[in-house]
């Protein structure tokens, strides 16, 4: 039997909550009710999701893999009512966007801004998650567009290039390098050092550099968030590496950013299926991110 989007409805959102109770709340539901569809969704598909002791529920591996293919399914309806939406009125709209967490929490709150200055009747809903999940979200139009560090790959996805940038220290301002035009990895000899991305391709591109120079690391943090780097080294932890258009967010923590030599580079698109036309909202915002990032 095929399960009713209500039922997936509850499922996802006793995921999200980790609690029927929450997640009633949060569905304007009675608990009752919430349980009553979850059990109806195991029945449908014949198959146990959670562990039930003492009136808790925990989830099964069953039931973790389950979420992540409910949630691509409710994205599909959402996307439904949104284009329906674009249809009828062409002057209003809603653009679902995604990208990874640091591109999200920095540079796009600026790009999204300036858009809404001159199309203030649009309504954005913005997500970030890993690059694997966002290209399927964007090949299988869960979203209207999303946002990808380069390379990326997909038969059915249309990539348009967006914006650059090399890598930088950072620092405290009162660090004795402060005052250097680039920092190689021989002025980072014995000095303490903060990783970003373990297991990364920029990891590696930044061992390597180091590796050719013959110069030893001395790693004191590895960390996947650039917030964190960047606090850590305003607080004299260590030296990060980071992408300069990321780190231009965190200048504030009074921090200085040096260009790091030999350069990385970091690569940023914009992508969307490319099985339909993007809708008049998408093309319009994606043109914009093209003269935003340009002038930054």
């Amino acid at each position: 039997m095929r399960p009713k989007p209500k039922h997936l409805e509850s499922f996802r959102e006793i995921m999200r909550t980790g609690s029927v109770t929450d997640a009633a709340h949060n569905l304007g539901l009675t608990q009752s009710a919430v349980s009553r569809q979850l059990a109806q969704l195991e029945s449908e598909l014949n198959l146990e999701l959670f562990y039930r002791d003492k009136g808790r529920l925990t989830p099964l591996p069953e039931a973790i893999e389950l979420c992540k293919e409910v949630d691509l399914a409710l994205s599909s309806f959402d996307r439904i009512e949104l284009l329906a939406d674009d249809l009828r009125t062409l002057a209003k709209g809603q653009l679902r966007v995604v990208g990874p967490p640091s591109f999200v929490e920095g540079v796009l709150a600026g790009a999204i801004s300036s858009f809404l200055e001159t199309h203030p009747d649009i309504k954005f809903i913005v997500d970030s998650r890993n690059h694997e999940t966002i290209v399927e979200q964007a090949v299988c139009r869960a979203v209207d567009c999303a946002f990808v560090k380069l390379p990326v790959s997909h038969p059915n996805l249309m990539v348009e290039n967006i914006v650059s940038a090399g890598t930088v220290c950072v620092l405290p301002g009162g660090h004795r390098l402060a005052q250097n035009s680039v920092i190689t990895p021989a002025d980072l000899k014995e000095e303490p050092l903060i990783l970003l991305g373990k297991g990364k391709a920029f990891q590696r591109q930044v061992q390597a550099a180091f590796r050719e120079a013959g110069v030893w690391m001395t790693v004191k943090v590895e960390t996947h968030a650039i917030g964190a780097s960047c606090a850590l080294a305003a607080r004299g932890v260590g030296i990060a590496f980071v992408n300069e258009l990321m780190g231009r967010t965190y200048a504030d923590f009074g921090v200085k950013l040096i260009p790091f030599r030999p350069n990385i580079e970091h690569r940023y698109a914009l992508v969307a299926s490319s099985q339909i036309p993007m809708s008049r909202a998408a093309t319009t915002f994606l043109n914009h991110c093209k003269n935003y990032f340009a002038s930054e």
